[in-house]
């Protein structure tokens, strides 16, 4: 199954990239030709047909008192040394500093209310939910919204202008969602060219073990830190059967009291009925794997009912878990999609252009409020999937290093990169349907995750690709890393060595196509770099979820998607400790912890063996672009954590 941006690998099992089911997809005649379509074109989905009784959802941004001073006080709040280090905000809080008062809040509402439409006021005072029928929209705004589109007036989606008062027009700074329901808004299904399940594409798969042992956590545990008390939320957009974690939960031996797990609905915009995901196998891994890590913390589940992770419905998931303040951590394994799909929706005018000051302001709450936000980091490697072009429902792909995913790479979040797994496996030569005919294959220590360990494999083999095309879509996926050039370089990235700076080799063409022997080059680039950290994600050494399919009941899986949420469980771990404050936002400390002699990150340096398909390490470094800082010892980051 794949996200744009963000994918979750099941291996020998073909699923539709959004949640909505089981898809099984047969051979076609011509496997070359499926294979390189499936890599270089995908199909489109675009918003339902709504009717003027249709129930949505938008979103109102107020405001910001003084933009920067918010981000700066989000940074000192979790910055040690500074006077406000620990001194964490409630959302009440962030409005008598920096939101609109009660009084602008309350007179929208009721000014909404006369229209026939409903507000929920976020206590923050930065964002209003607006619910109502398309028609009362429509006629609020003077506009339809079949067709609405964005203008220089923030509450204007037409030619013609709403008669808003100006005491409460003042007050906007922009509208989320509002061309969610034009034709012109889309959404790419995720690339893959998996088009049979391959029964043997895995070197071996744990369980919550091989995560816990491997990165001492296990000395937490002895501590008696179990993460009771502790509440990690999971943004979702897909559904579960809660029943399927309990039962994971028992056989990692985690608590299984029935009051564990929790589902909050969240507002949304459903771009089409159709695509909103009832039993989601993303979901079932997330909440799973956060419950087993910490097992006894409470896992708050922020339900999305719509599948396709648009702004509006990305927004309110964070939004309503930042005024809820009952999550110490929160982990989302869903992207938003690529900066050039984000300036397309934009420059189409159905897309806020603010987009990205909005994500950060939203984002910065969770900062402010002392909550620990993780995301993952993508599992298309360091050149990500971008759109060349699109014609009638189809996009042309292309891979891109200048194709920034937005949400994974924020400033405000943990950024989550993958690592494979030492392994020695003799795959075999067969050919036969679900068979990976690699023979040995062999990695010799951890490393960043990037399947070029399977070239000897492919060069010693040049008509392998041809007899088992479907083998592309294993070999050009790896962790996600690089640069987002449309913000600037953190303060807490900045005189970090390695951050600006990296090694590089081409390892895919753009149609996934192994390239062999190339040249090492070493560049300096700018903007945020990320990952952060990075774990285990390499499905090839990945991880057992249980998810009933028929017959299947466990199924093998990963993707930087199962490591961002036991990162999350890591801190409700050490948040548990007594007497201990919320770790709040990592980024600002750990990058300080890393550069000292006592780290507790052990960084990826190599510069061979150990890319994720186009970063390497760069020796004696602190940061790589292809993992970070590196894999993280738990137990010494929870004795030098301040």
């Amino acid at each position: 199954m794949k996200r744009w941006g963000i994918q979750i690998f099941i291996l020998g099992v073909s699923l539709l990239s959004i949640g909505v089911g089981t898809q099984n997809v047969q051979a076609k005649s011509d496997p070359i030709a499926e294979t390189y379509g499936a890599l270089t074109s995908t199909n489109l989905y675009r918003p339902a047909a709504i009717k003027s009784s249709t129930n949505t959802v938008i979103d109102i941004v107020l405001k910001p008192k003084d933009k920067t001073a918010l981000f700066q006080q989000a940074l000192d709040v979790n910055t040690p040394g500074s006077s406000q280090f620990k001194n964490y905000l409630t959302p009440s809080d962030i409005r008598d500093k920096y939101g609109q008062p009660q009084s602008v809040t309350d007179a929208w509402k009721a000014y909404l209310a006369k229209h026939h439409l409903k507000t929920f006021v976020y206590d923050s005072g930065l964002l209003l939910t607006v619910s109502g029928k398309v028609k009362d929209f429509d006629q609020t705004f003077k506009m339809n919204m079949k067709t609405a589109t964005y203008h220089s007036n923030p509450l204007q989606f037409s030619k013609t202008q709403p008669v808003i008062p100006a005491s409460l027009a003042d007050t906007v700074w922009t509208v989320l969602g509002m061309g969610n329901h034009n034709q012109h808004y889309v959404f790419p299904n995720a690339p893959s060219a998996n088009t049979q399940g391959l029964d043997n594409t895995y070197a071996f798969a744990g369980y919550t073990k091989q995560f816990t042992d491997r990165y001492n956590v296990q000395s937490l545990y002895d501590q008696g830190l179990t993460g009771k008390g502790q509440t990690i939320g999971i943004i979702a957009f897909g559904g579960m059967k809660k029943s399927d974690a309990y039962h994971f939960w028992k056989h990692e031996n985690a608590s299984t009291d029935m009051s564990r797990l929790t589902v909050k609905n969240v507002p949304n915009s459903i771009l089409d009925p159709k695509l909103s995901g009832g039993n989601d196998a993303e979901t079932n891994m997330d909440v799973e794997y956060a419950g087993s890590v910490a097992p006894q913390a409470d896992i708050r589940m922020y339900w999305n009912h719509n599948s396709v992770p648009t702004l509006v419905n990305m927004i309110n998931a964070y939004s309503l878990a930042f005024n809820e303040n009952k999550v110490s951590a929160i982990s989302s394994s869903w992207g938003l999609g690529s900066s050039n799909l984000l300036n397309l929706l934009k420059a189409r005018k159905v897309l806020t252009p603010y987009y990205s000051d909005v994500l950060n302001v939203v984002l910065a709450q969770g900062a402010l409020q002392g909550i620990s936000e993780f995301d993952a980091a993508g599992d298309d490697g360091g050149i990500p999937y971008s759109i060349g072009g699109i014609s009638g429902n189809h996009v042309l792909l292309n891979r891109s290093a200048n194709s920034t995913p937005v949400m994974e790479s924020n400033p405000w979040v943990t950024s989550v990169g993958g690592t494979t797994l030492p392994f020695s496996k003799n795959f075999g030569t067969s050919t036969k349907v679900g068979a990976m005919p690699l023979g040995q294959v062999s990695v010799a220590k951890e490393r960043s995750w990037g399947m070029d360990y399977l070239w000897p494999a492919f060069d010693s083999r040049p008509n392998l690709i041809a007899q088992v095309p479907s083998i592309l879509s294993v070999a050009g996926s790896g962790g996600g890393g690089g640069f987002n050039k449309l913000v600037p370089t953190p303060a807490y990235q900045k005189d970090v060595s390695g951050v600006n700076t990296f090694n590089a080799r081409n390892y895919l063409s753009n149609l996934d196509q192994p390239i062999f022997d190339s040249d090492l080059v070493h560049g300096t680039s700018t903007g945020r770099n990320y990952p952060d950290v990075s774990a285990d994600a390499d499905p090839m050494t990945g991880y057992m979820i249980y998810y009933p399919m028929g017959k299947i009941n466990w199924i093998p899986s990963g993707g930087t998607s199962i490591a961002s949420p036991q990162m999350a469980a890591t801190a409700a771990l050490i948040n548990s400790q007594p007497g201990r404050k919320r770790m709040g936002f990592w980024n600002p400390q750990i990058y300080q912890l890393a550069s000292q002699t006592d780290s507790p990150f052990h960084p990826l340096n190599d510069t061979t063996d150990n890319s994720n398909l186009y970063y390497t390490g760069q020796t004696g470094t602190v940061y790589n672009q292809a993992s970070g800082l590196g894999t993280v010892d738990f137990a010494k980051l929870a004795q030098l954590y301040k």
